[in-house]
């Protein structure tokens, strides 16, 4: 016998016992007491104790509630380790890109036609002319003279180098470095004591004044 019965007013279980429904308060001392239901319980101890007789020797018991909560954590778990692994490339990408210094881009033959301005870091002032004969001419206010000769551009291991033909010697010098900077701007490396001259597109009449103002030299 059970020890619950039902409201026949707001069917809630309430004691067996009880004469007053405690959740509507009607009075309930003449509804029986509610009777399991053996068919259901039955069926369902049929069902797992068949389940447990047909596990194999050794095999732990799973209620199948158990079986498909744990089928469901494992992919959660794998999204879980996936998005954790993204998540910490991309902020591993993020700081490294911040902290990485640029590479310098190559210098083309196009890129160094026209007329320059250089400057030193001791604001030395020093002005090319590179013209598409393959011919350049290089202008030295500090020493009072300019001169012309031919350059040619060499690429090696991903580096741009200027190379000048040396007439009394009759051979090339790999005279610097050069590396594109801001637009409009090459920097230019000395390959001998490593000067830095910063290179930045001059107008070519201006820089034809300062051809002028100076002796030429052969």
């Amino acid at each position: 016998m059970s020890d619950l019965k039902t409201c026949p007013f707001c069917l809630e279980e309430i004691p067996a016992r009880a004469i007053k429904c405690r959740y509507c308060e009607s009075m309930v001392d003449d509804v029986p007491p509610k009777a399991p239901d053996k068919s259901t319980s039955a069926a369902s101890s049929y069902y797992d104790d068949q389940s447990r007789a047909d596990a194999p020797s050794g095999v732990h018991y799973q209620p199948a509630s158990e079986k498909k909560s744990k089928k469901f954590l494992v992919p959660l778990v794998i999204v879980a380790v996936i998005l954790l692994l993204v998540g910490a490339g991309a902020g591993y990408w993020f700081l490294l890109g911040d902290a990485a210094t640029p590479v310098a881009e190559a210098v083309e033959s196009d890129d160094i036609l026209g007329s320059w301005k250089g400057t030193t870091a001791a604001d030395e002032e020093i002005y090319f002319q590179f013209q598409p004969n393959d011919m350049v001419s290089i202008a030295v206010p500090s020493e009072g003279y300019w001169f012309r000769t031919e350059y040619r551009l060499i690429t090696s291991d991903d580096t741009t180098y200027l190379e000048l033909h040396h007439r009394g010697k009759d051979e090339w010098e790999r005279t610097a470095e050069l590396s594109a900077g801001d637009p409009d701007t090459i920097v230019m490396t000395d390959t001998w004591d490593g000067v830095v001259i910063h290179l930045v597109s001059h107008p070519d009449s201006a820089v034809g004044d300062v051809f002028r103002e100076l002796r030429f030299e052969r």
